[in-house]
């Protein structure tokens, strides 16, 4: 009998670790629509989490660009005042990402808001979890990471009146921002 619920606890203890999409670094925390969004404690819990979508080689804190004079993650939010505690790059299989740790998600989406309002938006798409976003430069990283539980932060009126029938949308922290399982094509 205590070996069954001994075996019965280990199971759930498994079964808890695999819903967190971060391999035991952290929790699913849940999101509107049925939606779990991953959460990670660090960097490193990130970069694993990305791992198991897609590459993640090479992690560093300058972004790939700006050592060829590049701008493709220019305007990815940064620094305390856009909610960003910590900012890394990496090498994906068929371009590069950007892994943003984020201490306040309504900053976040405020600056994503603001570059929208610029015309900054790009084709860049930000996949976020709980308390990070994944910005690839690239559609083969962002479909490899469809299946993750990230959702796709949308502050683009463009966008959100686009997603069609069935996918989630989710308020977001900032008015006219959302949270969707669509990702644009």
């Amino acid at each position: 009998m205590r070996l069954t619920r001994t075996l019965t606890a280990g199971a759930a203890l498994i079964a808890l670790a695999s819903l967190t999409g971060c391999g035991g670094d952290g929790e699913a925390v849940a999101g509107g629509g049925g939606k779990s969004l991953p959460k990670a404690k660090d960097m490193a819990a990130m970069e694993r989490f990305v791992n198991q979508y897609t590459p993640c080689t090479e992690l560093t804190k300058y972004a790939p660009d700006a050592q060829h004079g590049g701008k493709q993650f220019e305007d990815v939010p940064k620094g305390a005042g856009a909610g960003v505690k910590e900012q890394m790059y990496c090498n994906a299989e068929r371009g590069d990402m950007a892994l943003v740790a984020i201490s306040d998600m309504k900053k976040f989406q405020q600056a994503l808001k603001a570059n929208d309002a610029a015309g900054k938006d790009g084709d860049a798409v930000a996949l976020v979890g709980v308390d990070f976003a994944v910005v690839p430069n690239a559609n083969e990283p962002s479909r490899a990471l469809k299946s993750s539980g990230m959702l796709v932060a949308s502050c683009s009126a463009k966008l959100n009146a686009e997603i069609p029938s069935g996918y989630l949308k989710r308020e977001g922290t900032v008015e006219g921002c959302i949270m969707t399982d669509y990702f644009p094509g």
